[in-house]
Order: structure tokens, then C-alpha cells, then sequence
């Protein structure tokens, strides 16, 4: 056991050097990078503290804990009208690195992560701006799930994970080149249904903390590209693998969806549609059909020009009968316009707070 926790600490210092070597080299690239009077530069640190969120009654224990963290972000906006057009809006986007320590180092440990993230302004005056900041990354985890060693944790059961957080944030200039900021993060850690159990962690934040700016520069004046009227038509297919729950090894999980929605202001759309799921991992008998599932849903939207987030509310009107009890689940999906029509992107499925997976899909919208 004592091995085990020093080459976790050892494997730990070196995962931080090696973040740390690999970053300053692309900070500084990233900072030589494009002419200044195009773009604004920013590094930021921040202090947090949080809660867990127990979403089972035998998580409750081991969830009464409170969660610090630290954050270091490196972020830069382009000031270009072409730039304003992905989103309709002045935005961010850069590295993120944290550190949070769960308060619980027997059980829960800590974690470390790497994200990529883009930060929309959605509200800006002449010294004060709010904006939303959502990202995807990934969380080395120094204590996870064991049979015999750690059975308490059922958050965690690998060592790498997905980290998907989003976190508003107000942000007020102290003078030309700091702003002060108080921001509130929405973590969540899982392993995508990687591995068993993946209940996944939820763990709100408060954070305060300095942004320092390279160069500021006046916001320029940009008309909004006017998006199109009227309703909207899509058609999807999306695929992950999960653990299997009858054989060794891993299954395919595949779906295809279509619906439709309907602008009900500049970034907000509300919508319908329908998946259907052939979920293999759920199949006993490996017959076809047997991991069929349907599921209607109403979604919501927010849009910011190539970027959409959008969240799934979804009932089963069909599913196999060995899998969940669970009548309803969420999906939350992040996608990017790379051509006319077609998207990009990644969601996350999950029952209430318990996640199942995280897939890659494509999009055409028409």
C-alpha cells in the first residue's frame, strides 16, 4: 500500500512537470503568435472552493468534504470583425490548468487537469463584463475505485478522466492592465463509461482571482451577423463504446437523431426531436435489435454563431429490459459549424447527475 501512494506521488510530480514543460513552450508561442493589434492576451489565477454534490444516499458520506482548488489560465480574444462572427460576440479561448484537492486524501484524493475552453462575453459595460466560460478536458486522478483498497469512491474508477466544467464569471477593471473577477464553476469528472462504476463527480465552485492583460485595447464596433428566421432542421449520427455488460471487453454504441428548433431570441432556440440507439453493450443475446432504444426529447439551444451548447431532455418509449430503471435521461452537447451546414461536436449522456458516456457525433443542419 505505501508503494502504491509513493509511485502515485511520484507519477504525480512528474505529470506536473511534464504539464509544465510542455505549456510554457506553447504559452510563449501562443503569445508570439498573430499581431497584437488584432488580439488581446491574458493570463489569470484563481483561488476556489466548492462542495460535492451526493447524488445517491451511499454517496453521502464520503461527498461531506469541501473541494479547493487553483487555476491557471492563459486566454486570447481576437478583435476582428471575422473573429466576432463565430459567436456573434467578443470571446476567449484558451488553456486552462487546475488543480483541486477533494479534502479526503485516503478516499478521494486529488485531481489534475488540462482543459481547452471559450468564454462568450453575454453582458458588457464600460469597466464590468459577464461572461460564460465552458470547457472540455482531461483529469489525472491520484485516488480512484478498488475492490479491496478504496471501495468507497465510487466517483472515480480511472485514473484518466473527462473534466467538463462551465463556469460564469463577472469581471470588474482594477486598472489598465488587471481586472478582479468572482466566478462560479460547475465541474464534472467521469471517465466517459470507460470503466465501472463511473458515477461521475459534481462539484460546484466559488472562485475569486486577477486577470493580467498583455496589451488592452478598446473593444471595436461590429454589427451582428443577423442569423436566419424561422425553424430549423437537423439530422445526426453519433457513436461511442461502453464496458459491456455481459462479455469482456467493449461494445459499440451507435445512434442517429433528427429534430428541429426554433429562435426565440438572438442565442436562445427551443426545439423537439427524437434518438434512436442501438446500444450493443446491453445486447445478451447479441441478436440484433435487442439494444434498440427510442427516446423523443425537447432541447434547448444557445447559439453563438458557429458554437452551439444545447441540452436534451429525453423519455424512453423504448429500451432493453435489463438496463437502467430510469424512465428520462439529459444530454448535453457541445458542436462547432466547420462547414455550411455541417457540425461538429461531442455530448455528454447522463441520468440526473449520474453519467453514462460521452460520444462524438456530426451534425447537417439544413
Amino acid at each position: 500500500m505505501l508503494k502504491m501512494q509513493r509511485l502515485s506521488s511520484f507519477f504525480v510530480k512528474n505529470s506536473i512537470v511534464t504539464i509544465l514543460k510542455h505549456f510554457i513552450p506553447i504559452l510563449l508561442c501562443l503569445l508570439s503568435f498573430t499581431s497584437n493589434a488584432q488580439k488581446i492576451q491574458k493570463l489569470n489565477a484563481e483561488i476556489k472552493y466548492g462542495f460535492i454534490i451526493p447524488h445517491a444516499e451511499d454517496l453521502r458520506a464520503v461527498s461531506n468534504t469541501n473541494p479547493i482548488g487553483i487555476q491557471l489560465t492563459y486566454s486570447q480574444m481576437q478583435l476582428s470583425k471575422e473573429a466576432y462572427e463565430i459567436c456573434n460576440c467578443f470571446f476567449d479561448w484558451g488553456v486552462q490548468l487546475n488543480f483541486h484537492d477533494f479534502n479526503n486524501p485516503d478516499v478521494l484524493g486529488q485531481a489534475f487537469s488540462v482543459s481547452t475552453f471559450i468564454e462568450p462575453i453575454l453582458v458588457r459595460l464600460k469597466n464590468i463584463n459577464i461572461s460564460l466560460r465552458s470547457g472540455i478536458g482531461t483529469s489525472y486522478l491520484t485516488r480512484v475505485y478498488d475492490e479491496e483498497d478504496n471501495p468507497e469512491n465510487q466517483f472515480f474508477s480511472s485514473p484518466l478522466s473527462f473534466l467538463i466544467y462551465l463556469q460564469p464569471r463577472l469581471n470588474f477593471q482594477i486598472s489598465e492592465s488587471l481586472d478582479g473577477n468572482l466566478s462560479l464553476f460547475y465541474n464534472h469528472i467521469s471517465n466517459g463509461g470507460q470503466s465501472q462504476p463511473n458515477r461521475g463527480m459534481n462539484y460546484p465552485m466559488l472562485g475569486a482571482g486577477v486577470t493580467y492583460y498583455f496589451d488592452r485595447q478598446p473593444f471595436p464596433e461590429h454589427a451582428p451577423k443577423k442569423l436566419k428566421s424561422g425553424m430549423k432542421y437537423y439530422a445526426e449520427i453519433f457513436s461511442t463504446q461502453r464496458k459491456s455488460e455481459f462479455r469482456e471487453g467493449r461494445d459499440w454504441v451507435v445512434g442517429v437523431g433528427a429534430g428541429a428548433y426554433h429562435a426565440v431570441s438572438g442565442i436562445n432556440a427551443l426545439g423537439l426531436g427524437g434518438e434512436f440507439i442501438n446500444d450493443q453493450s446491453l445486447n445478451q443475446s447479441e441478436e440484433i435489435g435487442n439494444g434498440f432504444i427510442a427516446a423523443p426529447f425537447i432541447s434547448h439551444h444557445f447559439l453563438f454563431g458557429r458554437f452551439e451548447f444545447a441540452q436534451r431532455f429525453a423519455y424512453y418509449a423504448s429500451k432493453p429490459d435489463n438496463y437502467t430503471t430510469n424512465n428520462f435521461y439529459q444530454r448535453y452537447i457541445i458542436q462547432y459549424r466547420v462547414w455550411e451546414g455541417l457540425h461538429l461536436g461531442a455530448s455528454l449522456k447522463t441520468h440526473a447527475h449520474v453519467a453514462e458516456n460521452i460520444d462524438m457525433r456530426l451534425q447537417w443542419k439544413f
